[in-house]
């Protein structure tokens, strides 16, 4: 229940226009944290609406820990898995299999296979840094172009980044919408699949041969890098995102390096690799659709509620992953405490840019802005999914940053997808709908642009000619699906 307020629908509809508008002067031009600036305009937003200055406080530690509750410990849970399978070199016995199965004509799928795989449980930046030498390798062996089997890969992590779950931006929207994760889980395999396909893999392969000149950087290990330098990694709105903000991520812990050297003497089978990764999200997938399957408040429907919820879900895996990439092959409890030590610093900064988007979201509810917003646009016939995508696009190309695009247009969407009666099925598809507007049009304020620049040593030119579209035809690819299958719904 929002404040009674003497603004009108249209008044609090230009109070969340100024509000982004003094988000964006923040972030782009006084380069103010995520977390300051969110939190900075959260207040003037509640200040400005009428709401009592006395209740702010309480409003916004209510959006941070609400949010954060839902949240934090799924991201944690799934860094920890993802901080294993980087150990235990599942990346490399991923792509061998591809290659093996698809053979070399075909590097390119395989390479983009193991990547959209891999990507399910780990931090983009994390993918990265593990699977940069295997391009490399599979570029040399394969004779194909560095670009044909770059993009494949690196679109395949920025996909899964985007789409699905435990990565932060899908499972923060989620959250504020109040969808099932296993309703976003899907409807992100059946949009995000083939906007890789067709923006990833076959833009890949069409454009690596006219980027023939791009080689494999001479001066970069086959083995892998040992983290960026200070100038390598976004400093711009982007940062602290973790979509490849700090690319030196996944590497850079050198407690971690040795054990990660014992683990790689015994590597995993890929049937473990394979049943570590699809475990959780085939257990929240059977908690979505157990009440259509099994009776409701039966036994069987109960066990997998339980253990399909998302926390439940992947504390089963990370305990499982433990003991396979672990315990079974010879390494201590102190090694892996410190390995799961190690991935819990790199998601403080996009944790908390998570919580901050609860305070503003917490603040639209409270004064009435959200609500306003979604009467007024609910009465000019926007669709709500053109409009999440529409906000998150610009949101995106004005902050770089995927997650604080996603953050901050969920709880502007909200309201409008409440008071439109969305049933879970539609709300999964308003949520593909954010991550695909915060996909596109990557541009020079994004990590990611950076890091294909840097790490791939190309040129302004060749980066927007590669990365950046791309990301485009990916996010317009997964927002057509979405639109095309809420006509159905």
């Amino acid at each position: 229940m929002h404040i009674t307020t003497h603004l009108p629908d249209w008044g609090l509809a230009l109070l969340a226009l100024a509000g982004i508008a003094a988000l964006l002067l923040l972030v782009i031009k006084i380069r103010l944290h995520a977390v300051l600036a969110l939190l900075i305009v959260s207040v003037g937003v509640a200040i400005a609406a009428g709401l009592p200055v006395k209740d702010i406080p309480d409003v916004l530690a209510g959006g941070f820990g609400d949010t954060l509750g839902s949240v934090a410990i799924i991201i944690t849970l799934g860094a920890m898995l993802g901080r294993m399978l980087e150990m235990a070199n599942g990346a490399e016995v991923l792509s061998r299999a591809m290659i093996r199965r698809f053979g070399e004509d075909r590097a390119p799928l395989a390479m983009g296979v193991t990547a959209l795989i891999f990507g399910i449980p780990m931090f983009v930046d994390a993918a990265w840094i593990v699977l940069l030498p295997l391009m490399f390798a599979v570029t040399r062996t394969s004779r194909k172009p560095l670009i044909a089997i770059a993009l494949p890969a690196v679109g395949a992590l920025a996909m899964t980044n985007a789409v699905l779950p435990p990565h932060p931006g899908p499972v923060t929207a989620a959250g504020l919408l109040h969808v099932s994760l296993g309703w976003v889980t899907v409807f992100g395999i059946i949009c995000g699949l083939p906007a890789w396909l067709l923006g990833s893999y076959a833009y890949g392969v069409w454009i690596g041969p006219r980027m023939s000149e791009v080689k494999v950087p001479e001066d970069l290990s086959v083995a892998g890098e040992g983290g960026t330098t200070s100038d390598e990694k976004n400093d711009g709105p982007g940062s602290g995102d973790g979509e490849a903000a700090d690319g030196g991520v996944a590497v850079a812990d050198r407690q971690t390096t040795a054990v990660a050297s014992r683990a790689v003497e015994n590597p995993p089978s890929l049937g473990s690799v394979l049943a570590v990764i699809l475990l959780p999200m085939v257990l929240i997938m059977l908690n979505t659709f157990s009440t259509v399957l099994l009776k409701e408040g039966s036994t069987a429907q109960n066990i997998l509620e339980f253990v399909g919820d998302p926390i439940i879900a992947l504390a089963i895996t990370v305990l499982g992953a433990l003991y396979i990439f672990g315990v079974r092959r010879g390494l201590s409890g102190k090694h892996l405490e410190q390995a799961a030590n190690a991935c819990l610093g790199p998601i403080a900064s996009v944790t908390l840019v998570i919580g901050a988007g609860g305070m503003f979201a917490a603040v639209l509810k409270k004064t009435g802005v959200g609500s306003a917003l979604a009467h007024l646009l609910g009465n000019a016939g926007v669709p709500t999914l053109v409009l999440a995508f529409v906000l998150a696009t610009a949101l995106r190309v004005a902050l770089g940053s995927k997650t604080v695009a996603i953050v901050t247009t969920a709880p502007i969407v909200a309201p409008l997808a409440a008071q439109s009666h969305f049933g879970q099925a539609q709300l999964a598809l308003v949520v593909i709908a954010i991550a695909a507007g915060g996909t596109v049009l990557s541009h020079v304020n994004d990590a990611g642009f950076w890091l294909m620049n840097r790490y791939f040593r190309l040129t302004i030119p060749q980066t927007l000619k590669s990365w950046t579209v791309m990301e485009t035809l990916m996010g317009v690819t997964a927002f057509l699906i979405a639109l095309v299958i809420s006509l159905f719904l």
